[in-house]
């Protein structure tokens, strides 16, 4: 009878323990969706600004460049770099814009009117280093180049203008 009774017992603990886990599962589960949904919203929105803050430069067409030539102008002198030098660069300077772009048309005009004020911020960058830093290598002009071009980028207000390049870089 001891053991007929342990086992009733056993019975009822497990059929209240299986009402339980039922309740538990009808009450947690409209809440379990909803925070499932919430979340999937979340990656959703990371994943579309992570995908509008990469450029994927890989599909751009270089057929696609238009490039503007400024004449090779006159010599800039260098920053002081303490030696007693005046050193001095010339270079020439090549705007390569992006045909493809909607603002494309209007920025190839105010940029062609502007030249003087083009070889004046070119100026300003390039006479802020040293004969030592220029002569540096690729990474001076590297550094040159992106800077000249994030100012072009906000004195023109457009992502037209892809990149900058110098020929005839002579520094002396």
């Amino acid at each position: 009878m001891k053991k007929n009774l342990i086992t009733v017992v056993i019975l009822a603990i497990s059929i209240i323990n299986l009402v339980f886990n039922i309740l538990l599962v009808f009450v947690f589960m409209p809440s379990t969706s909803k925070t499932n949904k919430l979340i999937t919203d979340i990656a959703e929105v990371l994943d579309i600004e992570i995908a509008s803050q990469t450029k994927d430069d890989s599909t751009f067409d270089v057929s696609n460049l238009a490039h503007y030539q400024l004449e090779q102008g006159n010599p800039i002198n260098l920053k002081n770099d303490g030696s007693g030098d005046l050193h001095v660069v010339q270079y020439g300077l090549t705007i390569n814009m992006d045909k493809t772009a909607s603002d494309y048309s209007k920025v190839s005009a105010n940029i062609e009117a502007s030249t003087a004020m083009i070889y004046d911020m070119a100026r300003n960058i390039i006479g802020s280093y040293t004969y030592t830093e220029v002569i540096d290598g690729e990474t001076t002009t590297n550094k040159i180049k992106e800077e000249l071009l994030k100012q072009l980028k906000e004195t023109f207000n457009t992502e037209c203008i892809y990149s900058v390049s110098f020929y005839n870089w002579v520094a002396q």
